[in-house]
């Protein structure tokens, strides 16, 4: 068959998601795909292609296919084991990198970066390759099996990233040596914020890992946990946590964070749909 014929035959599917699985059987470009429609598959690229589609069907994204996945710019290794990116992660890289860089251009020499929850490691790997002089960074999973994956990314970018196992801050409180005396420290964290309904009314995600995507008390379980965790971190340390959370639940996240951090100021960014998405916590240093 050619690529016309498939396109054809496959039109009722996302055309760029075929288009995707077809460059990926053949192993050529888009470019290519696109200038060669009478190009003519083999028979191990045809039933390459099959095995994709029928992936598809079961209800695998192409990135989850394919094993890849690019964000802010890098191309990520994925698998069954951990959360594709999201394009609206990135407003937290941003601001991550917003936030660290201010640091370093004033001087600041004891900054600590951690990322909680990791995954695949685009979060952080994506901030260490925008910010090449900043060392000290700490990433935490508590999946054995999602800290390989991050690993694996951190190796291909050469990443200066130190790795633990572990629930949500748990590793380093235990350990609070590896934190020293920072006078900065910044948190990035994507945890698990669906409610079960919301996961068992989205098809689209449930071949992802569940226990990445739904945390109990409507969501919100696993950030619960993380704000009584900060409140165990040095006082003498300017800090700043940056989370990411379902429109749905600014207002009782909010309220959450007041509860947990009195004195934190607070500010929600928007996603790239004008949805509420990310929260920036601050909290200031207390020398007493």
């Amino acid at each position: 068959m050619t690529v016309r014929e498939i396109q054809t035959k496959f039109h009722t599917l996302l055309p760029l998601d075929v288009d995707l699985l077809l460059t990926a059987a053949i192993k050529k470009t888009k470019e290519f795909l696109y200038s060669s429609p009478t190009y003519s598959l083999s028979w191990i690229e045809t039933a390459q292609f099959y095995f994709y589609i029928s992936q598809y069907r079961r209800g695998y994204s192409v990135a989850a296919i394919l094993r890849h996945k690019e964000f802010y710019g890098l191309d990520f290794f994925v698998n069954k084991h951990v959360l594709v990116p999201r394009p609206d992660t990135e407003l937290m890289v941003e601001k991550a990198i917003q936030l660290a860089r201010h640091e370093i251009e004033a001087k600041q020499t004891n900054i600590i970066y951690i990322d909680v929850g990791t995954g695949s490691g685009c979060i952080p790997i994506s901030v260490s390759r925008n910010l090449p002089t900043l060392s000290r960074i700490f990433a935490i999973d508590i999946s054995h099996k999602a800290l390989k994956v991050a690993k694996k990314n951190a190796k291909k970018y050469h990443a200066p990233i130190h790795f633990f196992h572990g629930n949500l801050l748990e590793p380093l409180l235990k350990t609070p040596s590896l934190l020293g005396t920072p006078c900065f420290i910044l948190i990035t964290a994507n945890l698990p914020y669906l409610s079960e309904t919301q996961f068992q009314s989205a098809p689209s995600i449930w071949r992802e890992p569940k226990i990445a995507l739904v945390a109990d008390h409507n969501g919100l379980a696993a950030y619960h946990t993380l704000l009584t965790h900060i409140r165990l971190l040095p006082p003498y340390c300017q800090l700043f946590l940056l989370i990411e959370i379902d429109p749905s639940q600014s207002e009782t996240i909010v309220t959450l964070i007041k509860q947990q951090l009195p004195y934190a100021q607070i500010e929600i960014k928007k996603d790239l749909s004008g949805l509420d998405r990310l929260v920036t916590i601050k909290l200031q240093a207390n020398p007493t």
